[in-house]
């Protein structure tokens, strides 16, 4: 055999061994023969995800009428939880200077969802940890029979505490959300991870907009159970079929480039010998495309520590919190300035949120998942989503004097909605991927989700805290401050958070898509 040909057959072999350094599998993702499995995995995440939100959002406008219920079951008896819980309420709003039932009302169900947000503060790590050590299906299916007993409690929910329990059990166990981002972080490339992961947000932005059915046929156990039935279906029909259909992923790996030792190799024989250079230019057309998709951030990744990795872990979570905590209070407060400054109706407030949702899911489909990552960097959308918000809250506290107005600055508002969470979601799932490269580097490809689960789970626990707190701290400085007050004070609040953003968030590598038309759509 010639020393050309003999240099030709190790750089093959290399090149083999470098492609192979994965698990053996019909259905890892990343090659042109598994697109199919990738497309149908995320098709399978997504309409799961847009039926849990369904069920979720039934119970959110029956809050209202919810508490008044157990007003008249339990408000008059001092020896129930309820008396209680509302003696506390009262308390809150007299704190704050406001007055009259409406308020006491609208206080009592932000404490309920808050409630829900602060659990999953506290579960979503544990969640994410199981999820890496036990599968994400499986971790799945566990919290869906989690909701499905959440639900049947509220079914049967005759008393307010059997209620709070319900919704305890509620936020323990979903991880409907936080599973979703995993599993879609699992099968996506880092080039992909951003146009994928708007998926998420689009199904949420659907699900509050189209929402629950107004009426519902009542039912003997309880006035508001029918509701809580058909959640409840919604629920098993969710859970069959994640069933039948959900793939587990977590160990599933996008494709890694062909090893550094292999592509220098190749480099320095190819400048050796022209001719076998020739002969293998046609060889790594199969999996070059493969290989460039990760490339780009792994190289910058691996130069980063574990500690540098959790270090910006760590500054994103903080920037999730800090903005959560002032978006959603705003949000929270909204329906408060259009009542007083509109005096909107239940109807003409709906109508505005429908608005919001709408054009949210516009600007995720059809501009995020455009650009993101290709053509403009995760953390400079999450800096054009804060500008827009500082824009949006400026507009609604002194320019908003009519509705043409106020639909504008909901539309800077909504802006920010369909671009902010998604890319920092995005930033952190792409700087967790880095870190597992680096660390992989040279190894099995397959630790590269190791604790993926768990990374995401921490970034989303510090963004449902930030949910906790922030609809109540707004709600206060609302009525003590006024509305003009409190949306400058956001606004400025958000100006400083922009400031942090850009000097705190490095962007991620850009990494070349895998495929020429991406098969995601």
């Amino acid at each position: 055999m010639s020393t050309a040909a003999r240099r030709k057959a190790g750089r093959d072999k290399q090149q083999d061994e470098a492609l192979n350094q994965r698990p053996s599998s019909s259905t890892l993702v990343g090659s042109r023969i598994d697109t199919a499995f990738q497309k149908r995995t995320l098709r399978t995440v997504v309409v799961a995800l847009l039926i849990d939100i369904l069920a979720f959002t039934i119970i959110l406008p029956l809050y209202p009428r919810l508490i008044a219920h157990y007003e008249t079951v339990d408000g008059k008896d001092p020896t129930t939880f309820y008396y209680a819980a509302a003696q506390g309420v009262r308390m809150f709003r007299d704190w704050i200077g406001g007055t009259g039932s409406r308020l006491d009302i609208i206080i009592f169900g932000g404490c309920l969802g808050s409630l829900f947000s602060f659990l999953q503060f506290i579960s979503s790590p544990v969640i994410g940890r199981l999820s890496d050590k036990y599968g994400r299906r499986n971790v799945l299916l566990i919290s869906m029979v989690g909701n499905a007993v959440s639900m049947l409690l509220w079914i049967f929910s005759a008393s307010f505490p059997v209620f709070v329990l319900s919704r305890i059990v509620g936020g323990l166990t979903e991880g409907n959300v936080q599973m979703s981002i995993a599993m879609i972080s699992d099968i996506t490339t880092p080039a992909e991870r951003s146009r994928a992961l708007a998926w998420v947000g689009i199904s949420f932005a659907l699900g509050f907009t189209v929402g629950p059915p107004a009426l519902f046929p009542s039912l003997p156990i309880n006035r508001y159970s029918s509701p809580a039935l058909f959640a409840f279906v919604l629920i098993i029909i969710e859970t069959w079929y994640l069933l039948s259909y959900l793939p587990e992923t977590s160990h599933l790996q996008p494709p890694l480039q062909p090893s550094a030792a292999s592509m220098a190799s190749t480099s320095t024989d190819a400048d050796a010998d022209a001719d076998a250079d020739a002969s293998h230019e046609t060889k790594p057309l199969i999996h070059k495309d493969m290989a460039e998709g990760k490339s780009a951030t792994q190289d910058a990744a691996s130069q980063l520590s574990s500690k540098e990795i959790d270090s910006r872990l760590l500054v994103l979570s903080l920037v999730h919190f800090a903005f959560l905590f002032s978006f959603s209070g705003m949000e929270f407060t909204l329906t408060f300035l259009t009542h007083d400054r509109f005096a909107f109706s239940h109807s003409q407030q709906g109508k505005l949120l429908a608005f919001m949702g709408v054009f949210s899911a516009i600007i995720q489909g059809g501009y995020v998942r455009r650009v993101a990552h290709k053509h403009i960097s995760e953390q400079s959308l999450v800096l054009q989503g804060i500008i827009s918000c500082c824009i949006g809250l400026g507009i609604l506290s002194v320019w908003a004097t009519t509705v043409t107005r106020l639909y504008i600055g909901a539309s800077f508002l909504a802006f920010t909605s369909g671009t902010v969470v998604n890319s920092l979601t995005s930033l952190a799932s792409l700087t967790h991927s880095g870190g597992s490269a680096s660390k992989a580097a040279g190894s099995n490809a397959g630790q590269d989700s190791g604790n993926r689960g768990h990374a995401l789970g921490k970034f989303r626990s510090l963004g449902q805290l930030g949910r906790t707190f922030g609809p109540l701290f707004a709600c206060s400085v609302y009525w003590m401050l006024g509305s003009q007050r409190v949306y400058l004070i956001a606004a400025a609040s958000m100006a400083v958070l922009a400031a942090a953003v850009y000097m705190a968030v490095p962007s991620p590598p850009r990494a070349k898509p895998l495929l020429a038309k991406s098969k995601l759509d």
